[in-house]
């Protein structure tokens, strides 16, 4: 028995069993994502974890990306930038390929600066803060339009209904989103010969609204529009408080009026509904592509509510994307096949491109109303008058 000659292939057959076993570890790592976001506190509303867990579930089913499956690494910031950062910093150090986190300015850059020291992707589902797009930071992509494209599609849809004098509320709380915001819509208003009567301020939390409505019923003429970028359950606030009030002038906002609670209202009374408009950021209405991907994440045991949650649905699928053109787990060549992409289908539409802007996807606004208590989409464009941010 040649004993040299039998521990060579002993040796070779463990080599090639170890590769081959190396090989089917390798086919079977997962795809981390980091979603280090606010399941607890004021941000709570704007995660985006439902959806996402969705979408990765329906792409593991049906045998994953190249071969791989999605896991998604979740922990809760309870709305804390600190928390964020350092939780950025774990799934940086697991080997995270993006990070989505709080959908707000003074999170998400120092968020994507440490993320950038491991090359890692900040991809968010929901920003539309203009900070993002600055050049201060060059590993972000949102697949949503900035703010002054919401504030425009919702000021021309005002226009058409005759509004000419409008009042704005601003807060410094939610950054330029609600500071900035309604500056773009009453821009808008006034270059097309309307008129901003007056700027009032508020703050985060507010349950009385009187002193800004004792300024709006003593303007003359009394104002046919007023515009706030805030959110539920202060907007409901408002709305109820102006009506009371005896105010009959339209309440228009942003993206933080799409929010299930907002259609609560009409329960009792429908009519209460009737002169209040959005511009946001897709069509969560009936018969749209979210209300069918609602419907079927809970056929497979995943409720998924709203249209924030509703658009995690769309970072994996445009992660997906990109990791499958670039095939490769290295941050930088996704971006690069994300961004250079002519379309890239995703749930909330049926595509959309980064290859014009880089950090953001230009999409149709849908401006979205109420009839008899029903949301409906009463307009749709990607306005061509937006005001410059950069």
């Amino acid at each position: 028995m040649n004993t040299r000659y039998n521990l060579k292939n002993a040796l070779m057959a463990t080599t090639v069993g170890l590769a081959a076993m190396t090989g089917a570890a390798a086919a079977e790592e997962t795809i981390k994502i980091g979603l280090p976001v606010p399941l607890t506190g004021d941000y709570a509303p704007y995660n985006e974890v439902d959806g996402a867990k969705c979408m990765a579930e329906m792409i593991n089913r049906d045998g994953g990306i190249n071969g791989r499956k999605f896991e998604l690494l979740i922990q809760d910031t309870g709305s804390d930038t600190q928390s964020a950062i350092s939780l950025t910093e774990k799934y940086v150090s697991q080997g995270v390929v993006a990070i989505s986190t709080i959908p707000f300015s003074d999170t998400m850059i120092p968020v994507a600066q440490v993320a950038a020291a491991g090359g890692v992707t900040v991809i968010q589902s929901q920003s539309t803060q203009v900070e993002m797009h600055s050049g201060v930071v060059d590993n972000f992509l949102t697949n949503v339009s900035p703010d002054p494209y919401t504030a425009a599609a919702a000021a021309n849809y005002a226009l058409a209904q005759g509004v000419k004098n409008v009042v704005i509320f601003t807060s410094d709380d939610g950054g330029s989103w609600s500071a900035k915001t309604p500056e773009w819509f009453a821009e808008v208003i006034e270059a097309n010969g309307g008129k901003l009567q007056k700027k009032l301020n508020y703050t985060s939390g507010t349950t009385d609204w009187s002193p800004q409505i004792a300024e709006l019923k003593a303007l003359d003429p009394a104002p046919d529009a007023v515009y706030v970028s805030w959110a539920m359950p202060d907007i409901g606030i408002l709305i109820r408080q102006m009506r009371s009030a005896g105010l009959d002038a339209w309440v228009v906002g942003s993206d933080g009026f799409d929010d299930p609670s907002l259609d609560a209202l009409a329960t009792d009374d429908p009519t209460i509904l009737d002169k209040v408009f959005f511009g946001t950021l897709a069509p969560a209405v009936p018969g749209s592509r979210i209300e069918a991907f609602q419907k079927e994440c809970a056929d497979i045991g995943i409720p998924v509510s709203g249209l924030f949650p509703s658009l995690g649905a769309d970072m994996i699928k445009i992660m997906a994307y990109g990791i499958e053109k670039a095939g490769a787990d290295d941050p930088a060549a996704i971006r690069e096949a994300i961004r250079s992409a002519d379309s890239i289908p995703v749930m909330s539409v049926e595509s959309i491109s980064f290859k014009e802007n880089n950090s953001f996807a230009l999409r149709a606004i849908p401006v979205v109303g109420f009839k008899n208590g029903e949301r409906i989409v009463v307009s749709q464009e990607i306005p061509a008058n937006a005001p410059s941010f950069k």
